[in-house]
Formats: structure tokens, sequence, C-alpha cells
């Protein structure tokens, strides 16, 4: 790429993110005067608790009002209530369906009135439109308390909160605030467990001659650490099948290990699986328990453990300050994240067969470095607490199964230390070879370095530079376009 065409792309990419900036405006002043429009068109009502459905009227109370305009409850318990007909209006400036405006208002009025915080970052156009809207629709069905405690916690990352993100924090914050329907529910999971095998729905190859086709459908609910304990057997034997000759694709290969599973196991015992070379003495080995090994990654708060706030209180809640279930927060690659009940945690190391890891608390305010190319495990863990996510701009994918990427490359013949904390950050796979090799049209690659506080750039950062030469600061709150202190 010649000097004249580099100018007009990065001219291109300039256009670009200055008419995107422009749009996220001018949507952000429209959404605030939707919701300016609205709160002018309320009454001194609030919605009740709990929230009937969005939009819908008290029959009984208003029949009489059937015919004319009348106050709907668009956002949830404690925002007001909002005159229908003003929708009309909103729906005709927008030239959208009533439908599409109802949504769009009480969406506002949710965020006004219980999500100020939010709110706030939306006028300020720091926050996206839609990202402020799908939280809003997440929190409506909360209390006035609960929807507050999400406001006050999701705020400061609105701009880069996912969806999944958003709605653990919800589900955390309805059961803090409303324990008794969360315990009910936890109740009501464990009873509907089941394993189903349809062995009377077997498929037929051809109906007319009566040819099976020799599949049936397995399926079930499991509890998270019995089902984590079935992947990692049905994971170890299918790949164990391929070094006895299995060629089968990893699907059938795993519908395959769950029959072996099956063959061998001998009421709750279980046999070792040996590679090839093994085999032929695995019939005398002696039969043992299969231990459950399960990893989870739990993280509770200090008032869990002794039952205590602040020294005072059996079973205080140290979010709510009252009395209610503790919570744990589960952190587990390749498992649900969220929060469950302290219970649960106990429920699951209560298991004779449970292999319970207490690992020490990573104080992120030390560094620390080896001086092999491979990271020890105390170091990636350091590592991926500290950047919980992809380091690349705006990506959202976990640091958990992210690659550790050496910031400046690694030298067999460098010096010491060369694997530390300081100098290894995660991406995910696509991002890491972005970094690593160059586009084809430019030749050049994205390329990335911590910041430097003494020269005037924000601490504890990385700066990137697209092939293009746009530059963007990453943080733990997220990434902005960046111009050097020098050029502003």
């Amino acid at each position: 790429m010649d000097r004249g065409t580099h100018t007009t792309a990065t001219a291109l990419i300039d256009a670009v993110r200055e008419r995107a900036t422009a749009a996220r405006v001018a949507e952000a002043a429209a959404f605030v005067a939707v919701g300016d429009w609205a709160s002018a068109h309320t009454s001194e009502e609030v919605v009740g608790d709990p929230i009937t459905v969005l939009g819908e009227w008290h029959y009984e109370r208003d029949a009489e009002a059937l015919a004319g305009d009348q106050f709907l409850e668009l956002g949830g318990p404690g925002a007001p209530v909002v005159a229908e007909f003003c929708i009309g209006e909103v729906a005709a400036a927008r030239g959208c369906s009533f439908d599409a405006a109802r949504r769009l208002v009480g969406d506002a009025v949710e965020l006004r009135y219980r999500l100020p915080r939010v709110h706030a970052r939306i006028a300020a156009g720091e926050v996206d439109v839609w990202r402020g809207r799908r939280i809003a629709q997440t929190t409506r069905t909360l209390t006035f308390e609960a929807a507050s405690f999400v406001d006050r916690h999701i705020a400061y990352v609105a701009h880069k909160a996912t969806g999944p993100e958003v709605d653990r924090l919800v589900a955390e914050a309805a059961a803090r605030f409303d324990p008794e329907t969360t315990e009910a529910e936890r109740a009501e999971a464990d009873g509907g467990r089941h394993l189903s095998i349809e062995l009377g729905d077997v498929d037929y190859a051809d109906p007319l001659t009566g040819t099976l086709r020799g599949t049936v459908d397995v399926h079930g609910t499991l509890d998270l650490a019995d089902a984590l304990d079935l992947e990692r057997t049905v994971a170890h034997v299918a790949r164990h099948l391929v070094d006895l000759g299995c060629d089968q694709d990893l699907d059938v290969r795993r519908s395959i290990a769950l029959g072996e599973i099956a063959r061998r196991c001998d009421g709750v015992t279980t046999l070792d699986y040996a590679t090839a070379d093994e085999s032929a003495e695995s019939d005398q080995r002696p039969v043992q328990r299969a231990r459950r090994e399960v990893v989870l990654f739990v993280h509770l708060d200090q008032a869990a453990i002794t039952g205590t706030l602040n020294g005072f209180g059996p079973g205080i809640d140290a979010c709510t300050g009252t009395t209610g279930i503790d919570l744990a927060r589960l952190d587990t690659p390749g498992a649900p994240r969220g929060a469950v009940t302290v219970e649960q945690v106990q429920t699951w190391c209560a298991s004779p067969d449970t292999t319970v890891t207490i690992r020490p608390i990573i104080d992120l305010n030390l560094d620390d470095a080896v001086n092999g190319y491979s990271p020890p495990d105390r170091i990636a863990d350091h590592v991926r607490a500290r950047w919980p996510r992809c380091v690349f701009p705006y990506c959202t994918r976990s640091s958990r199964t992210a690659d550790l990427d050496h910031c400046r490359a690694y030298d067999d013949n460098g010096p010491r230390g060369q694997t530390s904390t300081t100098n290894l950050f995660p991406l995910c796979r696509r991002h890491h070879r972005m970094k690593t090799h160059r586009e084809l049209r430019t030749g050049r690659r994205w390329t990335y370095r911590p910041t430097h506080p003494d020269n005037g750039e924000p601490p504890n950062a990385l700066i990137w530079t697209s092939p293009h030469g746009q530059t963007y600061l990453v943080d733990r709150d997220g990434t902005r376009p960046w111009t050097p202190p020098d050029e502003t």
C-alpha cells in the first residue's frame, strides 16, 4: 500500500469513527427527550409491587376509563404511571409502531426513575442507548431496592457490560432482595432434575419395512456439579477412543463414550480408562470408585463464612444489611457463571467423593516473574484475575479461556524474568492472531504496549495501535479512542 492510499484509508476510518460518534450522541439526546416527554405525562401514582404486565391497566379500578386516555404501568415498582395517549405522539415523531414506541417509553421511564446512574451516563454520551435499554428490560420485575442495587453495581461498567453479565447481576439482586423466592426456585429446580432415555421412540430408517435406525434420544436436567463430572468423564473417554483406533468425529465419539461408561460401571464403582498399551491389563485391575474432581472457582464474602456483618448478627446479607441468604459467585470455565447460594456450595462439598481445594487470595498489587516461556498456574491466575477479559479493544471474551501473550516478545537469549505478570496479557485466539500476523493489504499488524504514567498516560492500561494508525486505550473499565497528550 503506497502512502497516498494509506492516507485515504485512514481518512475513511476517521470518518467512520466521527459519524458513529455523532450518531450515538444524537440517539442519546433523542432517548433523553423521550424520557422528558414521558415525565411530563405522568401522575402522582407509582407502580406498585409486584408489577403488572408491561403497559397493562387495572381493569377493575379504571373500568370507566377504558374508552379514553388512561395511565399505564410502563416501568417497574416505584416508577410513575404514564398517560397512554402520549405514546402516540412519540410513535408518530419516530415513525414507528405504537407498540415499539411503548417499549421505548417504558425503557426510558425505567432508566430515568429506577436506574438514574445508568441514565445519567446515557445522557452524557458515555453509554450506548441500546445497552441502557437492555439493562432496563431485565430490571423491570425487580423491587425498587433490587433495581437500585443493580444501578449501583452496573453504572460504571454499563458501557461494556455484556448481556450475560447483566443477567447474572439481575439474578443476584433478585436473590438478595427476595430470598424466599430464590430458595423456593432452587428447591423447585432440584425437584425438576431428571434423565430420560427414549427407548420407546426409536427412529425407523424405513417405516414401511420396519427397519430400525438404531439410535435413541437421551436428555435430562442434572445438578451442575454432577453435569461437570459427567462432562469430564465423557470428554476423557472420547479422547481415549482415538488412541484405541476410533476415527469417528467428536460428537459420535462422545455418544460412544457414554455407552462405554455404562458398560464399565458396576453399581457406584467405575474403572480407570487405560490407553491402548494398557488395555490388555485392564480386566485384572481392581475396581475403584471415581472421586469427584470438579473444579469450581467460588468467591465467598467474609459475611457468608462467618454469618455476621461487621461481627454482628447471624445470617446478615452484607449487601442488603438485613437477614437473608448468603450468596457465592461461581466463576468456572465451561460452566454457567453467576451467583449461587452458600447452601448449594455446601451440598456440593458435602459429598464424600468431593475433593475441596482452597487457593490463596491473589494480591494483584504484587508482581511475579519466572525465567521460562510458559507461565506457572500462579502467574496465569494472577494475570487473568487482573484482566478478566481479552485486552483487545472492545473485546468481551473471558480471559479464562484466552491465550496469554508476551507483550514484549519472548527472547530465548534475553534477560531473566520475561514471563511476568507485567508482560503477560490475555488475548482470545482471534485477536492473538491479529496481533501476531500482518494484514494482507497493509502489511501491518495490531500492536500494543503498557502505558507510561510519567508521560501523562493513565496507569494500569494498554495502548493499542491499528494497522491504519488508529489508537485505543484499554483499561479495566473498557476501551476508548486515545489521543496522545502531546497531540491534544
